[in-house]
C-alpha cells in the first residue's frame, strides 16, 4: 500500500486555453462595458474613479474576447484542487468615457471601446467598388499575322464583360477616352471639348484603368524547322480617387505558338496549331488578367482625406463606394496619437465621421488620411 506524505503533492499539470470569445474573427469591434468600484472615503474620490474605469476596461477586454488559463493539482490526502485564471485576449485599441455617476456607496464608469487585434488585412474585400474602363493602348508588331492584328479589340471587349460580371463591380464604359491623368485632373471649366464631349469624372474611392497589349512575333530556327511565337503582354494600371493615383499595375505575358514551319508544307500544316487554339490561349491569358485585376481592386483599402467642420470631420466617399453608419476606421500619424473614429453620417458620395475618444479634437485630425476595417 502506498502512503500518501502529508505535504502538498504536486501529481498533475493541466493546462487550459479555453476561448469563450474571439475577437479575431470579426476583426475590431464597438462594445460598452460598465466598472464599478466601492466608495472608501470622499477623500479617495478620485482613486475611486481610477479603480472604476480599470473594471471597465478589463471588462471591455473581457468582451472583445477572453481565455481561461489554469491547473489542477492534488495536495495532502486526496484533496483535488483546481485554479483558474481568466484573461483577456484581444486589445482595447482606443475608448471613450460616455458616462460617470456615484451614489454613498459605488462609483460608477460606463465606456465604449473598440477591442480585437488590428492586423493588416491581406483583402479588404471591399463591397461596392465603381470602376471607369478608359481606352486600351495596343502596340502590334510589324510581322504578326493579319488576323490576329485584330484580335486586341475582341480581347477588350471580353475584359470588359469579364469584369462587368463580378458581383462587387460597377463598371462604366469610357473606352472611348484616353486615361491621361495629367489632362483628367485640369480644370475644364473653359475647356470646349470638355462642355462638349463631356469629362469622364471619378470620384474618390473609386477606380480607373487602362490595359494595354502588346502582340509581337518571335522566331526560332534550328536546322530543320522554324517555330514562331506571338508574344503577347496584358498590363493594367489601376488608378484610385478623384486626383488618379496609381495604386496597382497588373501584368500578365504568354508566348503562344502560332506557326511551325517544317521541310514539306504538309508538315507544317499539321504541325502548326489552328487559329481556335491560338484564340483559346489568348482567352485563358485575359481571363486570368481580369481575376488578378478584380483582386487588386477588392483588396485595395478604401480610404480618404479628412476636413475638419463644426459637425465633424468630413470625407468625399459614402454609401456610393460601400460605407455604412458606425463603419469603424483608424489614422495612424507620428503627429497624433494612434485614433479609431466611427461614421455617423451618410450620403451618397459623402460622410461625417467623428473620433472615439472625445479627447481628440477635429483640429487636431484635419487633413489626416483615415483608412477604412475590413469589409466582411
Amino acid at each position: 500500500m502506498i502512503k500518501l506524505r502529508p505535504v502538498l503533492t504536486f501529481l498533475s499539470l493541466l493546462l487550459l486555453s479555453i476561448p469563450i470569445a474571439d475577437a479575431g474573427e470579426n476583426g475590431l469591434k464597438l462594445v460598452t462595458a460598465t466598472g464599478r468600484a466601492a466608495i472608501i472615503s470622499n477623500e479617495q474620490i478620485e482613486e475611486t474613479r481610477t479603480r472604476a474605469l480599470e473594471d471597465a476596461l478589463y471588462s471591455a477586454a473581457l468582451l472583445g474576447g477572453a481565455e481561461i488559463d489554469g491547473f489542477s493539482s492534488v495536495q495532502a490526502g486526496t484533496q483535488l484542487d483546481d485554479h483558474f485564471v481568466v484573461r483577456p485576449s484581444s486589445k482595447i485599441i482606443d475608448y471613450d468615457v460616455v458616462s460617470e455617476q456615484f451614489d454613498d456607496l459605488h462609483y460608477s464608469v460606463i465606456i465604449e471601446a473598440a477591442v480585437g487585434e488590428l492586423e493588416k488585412a491581406d483583402c479588404q474585400n471591399r463591397l461596392s467598388n465603381n470602376v471607369t474602363m478608359f481606352a486600351p493602348v495596343v502596340a502590334l508588331g510589324e510581322s504578326i499575322p493579319a488576323w490576329l492584328s485584330h484580335q486586341p479589340s475582341s480581347l477588350v471587349k471580353s475584359l470588359y464583360e469579364q469584369l462587368d460580371q463580378k458581383p462587387n463591380l460597377e463598371m462604366i464604359d469610357r473606352t472611348d477616352s484616353q486615361l491621361k491623368p495629367e489632362e483628367l485632373t485640369r480644370d475644364h471649366t473653359y475647356s470646349y471639348k470638355a462642355l462638349i464631349a463631356g469629362t469622364p469624372k471619378v470620384f474618390d474611392g473609386d477606380f480607373a484603368f487602362a490595359t494595354k497589349i502588346s502582340i509581337k512575333r518571335t522566331v526560332q530556327k534550328t536546322a530543320f524547322q522554324q517555330n514562331h511565337f506571338a508574344d503577347v503582354v496584358l498590363e493594367s494600371s489601376v488608378f484610385v480617387d478623384s486626383d488618379f493615383k496609381l495604386t496597382r499595375k497588373v501584368m500578365h505575358q504568354a508566348r503562344v505558338p502560332i506557326r511551325n514551319i517544317l521541310p514539306t508544307q504538309f508538315m507544317s500544316v499539321l504541325a502548326s496549331p489552328n487559329q481556335a487554339k491560338i484564340l483559346g490561349e489568348l482567352s485563358k491569358l485575359m481571363s486570368k488578367h481580369a481575376a488578378e485585376l478584380t483582386n487588386a481592386m477588392l483588396c485595395t483599402p478604401l480610404s480618404a482625406t479628412m476636413v475638419a467642420r463644426e459637425d465633424g470631420l468630413h470625407i468625399q466617399i459614402g454609401t456610393r463606394q460601400g460605407l455604412e453608419n458606425n463603419r469603424l476606421a483608424f489614422v495612424s500619424d507620428k503627429s497624433v496619437p494612434w485614433t479609431v473614429l466611427r461614421v455617423v453620417k451618410l450620403n451618397m458620395n459623402s460622410a461625417v465621421l467623428k473620433p472615439l475618444n472625445r479627447q481628440r479634437t477635429t483640429a487636431q485630425l484635419n487633413g489626416k488620411r483615415i483608412s477604412f476595417m475590413e469589409f466582411n
